[in-house]
Parts: C-alpha cells; sequence; structure tokens
C-alpha cells in the first residue's frame, strides 16, 4: 500500500498536467488552464457590492460595513479577489491542504490585476508567515506562494522582515475574540529600517474575521509602515459573519 500511494504522488508531482482538468469540476479541460470557462463564470468574484475599507461583499455600500467598523483599524485598506463561498471554498481548501501549490499562479494573476485596479502602489510586498514546524509538515506556505507571483507579475519586492515565533490554534474554529488572543505574540518584525515610512500589502489566502491580518498591520505600523493594504483570494461575506455573530450571542443568553 505504501508503494501505491508514493507512486499516485509522484505522478501527481512530476506527470500530472493540471492543465489536463478542470480544478472544479475534473473535467477534462482544453482551454489552457486550471479552470474551465464554464466553472470560472460560476466562481463567486467580489466585484460587486463591497465594504469601501474591508472589501468584503455586503448588502449596502458602506465605508466601514459592521465586520471592519472598530476592528480593523490598522489596515487601511482591503480588497479580496472573491467571495469566500461555493465552489471557491473547495478550491482554496485543496491548495492549502492538498498540495495544489500550482493554483498560487491562478490565484495570484487574479491577485495582481485587484492589485493595479486598486493602485496599491505598494513599496513591498509581505505575506502571512506560517510556524516553522508547520511549514515543513506542510511543505510550503500558500501565502508565500501568492506573494512570489505577485511579486513577478508587478515586480514590487516581497520584504522578508516578518515571522511566526509562536504555534497558534487553527483560526477557523475561533470567534475573532478568540482570535486575537490565540495571536497575541504570534508575530516578530526583523529587518525594522526596510519598513520605514513605506506602503505595504500583506498577502494572504482568506480574511475571515480580519484579526490575523489587524495584528500584524499593528506590528508593521509600531515598526515603521505608513501604510498597510491587505489583499487576499477571497474574504467571508459581512452579512455572513455578522449572521454568525448573532447566532453566538443567542447561544450565550440561552434564547436558541
Amino acid at each position: 500500500m505504501k508503494v501505491v500511494a508514493f507512486l499516485k504522488r509522484f505522478l501527481r508531482l512530476h506527470v500530472f498536467n493540471p492543465e489536463w482538468s478542470c480544478s472544479v469540476c475534473g473535467e477534462e479541460n482544453f482551454d489552457g488552464g486550471f479552470v474551465c470557462k464554464k466553472c470560472e463564470q460560476n466562481l463567486p468574484y467580489n466585484d460587486k457590492i463591497v465594504c469601501e475599507h474591508c472589501g468584503r461583499k455586503t448588502e449596502i455600500r458602506e465605508e466601514y460595513c459592521v465586520t471592519c467598523k472598530e476592528n480593523m483599524v490598522s489596515v487601511d485598506k482591503a480588497r479580496s479577489v472573491f467571495s469566500y463561498e461555493g465552489t471557491i471554498r473547495k478550491l482554496i481548501t485543496i491548495f492549502k491542504y492538498d498540495n495544489a501549490r500550482y493554483l498560487a499562479e491562478y490565484f495570484g494573476d487574479k491577485m495582481t490585476l485587484l492589485y493595479l485596479k486598486n493602485c496599491f502602489n505598494a513599496d513591498g510586498l509581505i505575506y502571512v508567515p506560517m510556524e516553522e514546524k508547520a511549514e515543513r509538515k506542510r511543505g510550503y506556505n500558500q501565502s508565500r506562494l501568492l506573494a512570489e507571483r505577485i511579486s513577478s507579475k508587478t515586480e514590487v519586492p516581497i520584504f522578508e522582515c516578518l515571522e511566526k515565533t509562536k504555534k497558534t490554534l487553527r483560526q477557523a474554529r475561533l470567534n475573532r475574540k478568540d482570535r486575537l488572543k490565540n495571536l497575541e505574540g504570534a508575530f516578530k518584525v526583523k529587518k525594522r529600517k526596510i519598513l520605514k515610512d513605506k506602503t505595504v500589502v500583506i498577502i494572504d489566502d482568506v480574511t475571515t474575521t480580519g484579526a490575523t491580518a489587524e495584528v500584524i498591520a499593528k506590528a508593521l505600523k509600531k515598526s515603521g509602515a505608513k501604510l498597510v493594504y491587505l489583499l487576499t483570494v477571497a474574504s467571508t461575506p459581512a452579512f455572513n459573519i455578522a449572521n454568525k455573530n448573532k447566532q453566538r450571542d443567542r447561544r450565550k443568553n440561552g434564547t436558541i
């Protein structure tokens, strides 16, 4: 069984061409891309009504939505290519956990277009680092791969000035308050001189509560950064977070 598993992994890594089939539906794809045209049209692009500040999908246009007001104060502006729902959740999951590194090219190109559209004009890109042991186990840092792709397209350098110094729990299982507590002391800024009066863009895969980006942005500004933007593949819609918060409050109050 070990031999069979090894052969499957070897073929997937060294022989299989991900452009042979659509990463969403699995059907043969002859368009020369990772996602077929049909599935591409159905992806949840986040290009309609969004919060002006955090860039999440909202029901009405707002300068600050309920999820970012008084929460994302150190991040000056955030944008995401997709809304974190439907098939995009599947794509990001296999990108992060199933060795689908090739999707960094697909996502990175989309993020590059969004970067240019929003005129970020950054001095440097900063990817969200992983704890060293966790990165060794996964084999790669998906945020680094995205940053490398965007850097290659925009010629904006990557600032290697942030490291994760503490093992943390998986953020997906925590609410915003617990996420912030979980991230206390987790990131360390090094090479501070490179940040002096600079505009930087944090690169990550998903924005949920925004806690990770806020903690990092605060640390970067304390170290001299002038403006800190956030660019992600996808973000959770504002009303989804608001509804979850209401349900959580009801449970605490014993009303549901």
